[in-house]
């Protein structure tokens, strides 16, 4: 993608071209996933798995379950 950036006055970035090409792929991408309602989906995913996270955290902190080592934590992803 090749895109061209505008400035103002001071130098700092304002606004991006996207030649019409890139543009249209980009929006289509954003309609097929609305409509399939995949973004969504992923995002209340993300946020249950980090949910998730969080109460495991808070039951190593009372000591109601035991903490992995940081190797095997990494060999699960």
């Amino acid at each position: 993608m090749s895109f061209q950036y505008t400035y103002d006055a001071n130098g700092k970035p304002v606004g991006v071209f996207i030649p019409i090409n890139e543009w249209e792929k980009i929006s289509n991408a954003l309609v097929k996933a609305k409509k399939s309602g995949k973004g969504k989906n992923e995002k209340s995913a993300l946020l249950e798995r980090i949910k998730k996270g969080m109460k495991q955290v808070s039951e190593i902190e009372k000591k109601k379950i035991k903490s992995i080592p940081l190797q095997e934590l990494l060999d699960e992803l």
